[in-house]
């Protein structure tokens, strides 16, 4: 299934580019772009993978594939927007890194079991040093996160499927207003509508 990743490898990064599912058009805030960012990208942040529902108090940015400050024309651009992190989105602040829909980055990042993350190639590279994700305090969260997954999986299967996943409130895309939805039929592929039809897994 399309940007879901197996369950027992929690920051298994996508190993195809990601492939668009929605083309909302038309908003004057890029802001307003936010569900269908959420929708798009699993609700996780597309740099390190956090999940909104690991941080339901965090703030969760918008962010520009291309920087504002190198091309002001695509800030409102849903092609060119992504959904990041609070912390990713600033460590990122104007520079740019590969685009997730045309590069793999499970083909340029891979996390060891003692959360650090090692580049395989130059590509990885520049996210790690541009991210700084591999910041001691970050691989301590992410080798203590997978500690307590395993524990979950093991003792506790129903707080496994809670903490891995879907939030309880899905964004209801069809509620919507776009002046232009360049691929429409992926409002019947959003998570809601797979909600709807028993198509939601219990885990991504």
């Amino acid at each position: 299934m399309a940007g879901v990743t197996s369950a027992t490898e929690p920051f298994a990064y996508p190993t195809e580019p990601h492939c668009r599912r929605h083309g909302p058009g038309g908003y004057t805030s890029y802001q307003s772009y936010r569900p269908w960012l959420e929708d798009e990208f699993v609700f996780r942040c597309i740099y390190c993978l956090k999940r909104m529902v690991w941080a339901p108090t965090d703030v969760w940015s918008v962010d520009h594939i291309i920087p504002q400050e190198d091309a002001k024309e695509l800030a409102c651009v849903y092609d060119n927007l992504v959904l990041a992190c609070q912390c990713c989105n600033r460590m990122k602040s104007s520079h740019r890194v590969a685009n997730p829909c045309l590069v793999a980055y499970g083909q340029c990042l891979h996390v060891s079991s003692d959360g650090a993350i090692v580049a395989l190639n130059k590509v990885g590279d520049r996210l790690l040093r541009v991210l700084r994700l591999n910041e001691p305090r970050y691989q301590q969260w992410r080798a203590r996160r997978m500690r307590e997954l395993h524990a979950l999986a093991l003792c506790d299967p129903e707080g496994y499927e809670q903490v891995m996943g879907f939030p309880a409130e899905l964004p209801d895309l069809i509620k919507l207003k776009v002046k232009s939805n360049s691929r429409p039929e992926g409002i019947n592929d959003s998570w809601l509508a797979k909600r709807a039809r028993g198509e939601l897994p219990k885990v991504y």
